[in-house]
């Protein structure tokens, strides 16, 4: 049942995605938008993913979303929908080698401080998302439940090439759920891990380089979770450039460094198709 909701939900969402091209309208997309993780234009995403566990488990994602930004640029609306397929190098039980959607996102954020003039703070985003369990917990696609996460982040430009986006936020369910998602099936099971508490900052730093289009970026970033008493570091790097006015390709690379093995290393593909 949770696939279908998961299939008619990516259905609406490449509809709405067609109706807002036809309304193209011509504006500048640099580097510095698309590389800003707080940017507040509308635009379609198309996400690939690889994700490698510490237990010989791999997951490959493809991932669509639709993030609806106003003109003013105060607010932005988002929608997102992974198709995930999962890979377990033991046995379990016909579970090895799935293939489904996963959780759906849904994400509001607003500009609660903004001064373009200012030297040091130049905003202040602050958001809140929430997924919705539409992958198969069981077969390690999904949570098992709803999940929010608030959460705000801070835009420091003290130069026009290098930023700052200090970001904290919040991870909860307020059900039991899978928390282990990715290390392996539990088809017996899936909610007995308990809610997801999670607080996690991160502290990405990017430096644009308008000679090639393009930017690089370092991001740490540090979970605690309080339902395991336990805590996990990863440091990302980041290349991306844009290919004509208003597509951007991003590679993103995860390494876990510290903490709890589990995730061990985290490719991702990124694409932007700004719409305006």
């Amino acid at each position: 049942m949770s696939g279908r909701i998961g299939l008619i939900l990516g259905a609406l969402l490449f509809s709405s995605a067609g109706q807002v091209f036809a309304q193209f309208r011509n504006s500048d997309v640099d580097e510095y938008i698309a590389s800003d993780p707080a940017t507040m234009r509308s635009r379609v995403t198309a996400d690939f993913e690889s994700y490698f566990f510490v237990a010989e488990a791999r997951h490959y994602a493809m991932r669509f979303g639709y993030e609806y930004g106003l003109q003013n640029e105060k607010h932005l609306f988002g929608i997102s929908l992974p198709f995930v397929h999962a890979i377990y190098a033991a046995d379990f039980g016909g579970y090895e080698n799935t293939t489904g959607v996963g959780d759906l996102k849904m994400r509001y954020m607003f500009v609660a401080y903004q001064d373009d003039n200012s030297p040091s703070v130049k905003r202040v985003s602050v958001y809140f998302e929430a997924t919705a369990p539409t992958g198969e917990a069981a077969l390690g696609r999904g949570a098992g439940a709803w999940v929010y996460k608030p959460g705000f982040i801070y835009t420091f430009r003290p130069s026009p090439y290098v930023s700052f986006y200090p970001e904290a936020k919040y991870q909860f369910s307020l059900q039991d759920a899978n928390a282990y998602a990715g290390d392996a099936p539990d088809a017996t099971d899936p909610d007995v891990d308990g809610r997801i508490r999670n607080l996690v900052l991160a502290l990405p730093v990017v430096v644009t380089v308008s000679d090639w289009n393009g930017w690089a970026g370092l991001n740490a970033t540090y979970i605690q979770s309080f339902t395991e008493e336990t805590y996990y570091l990863f440091l990302r790097l980041d290349f991306g450039t844009m290919i004509g006015q208003k597509t951007s390709a991003a590679l993103n690379i995860s390494k876990f460094i510290a903490g709890q093995p589990r995730l061990d290393v985290l490719v991702q593909a990124k694409f932007q198709f700004f719409l305006r």
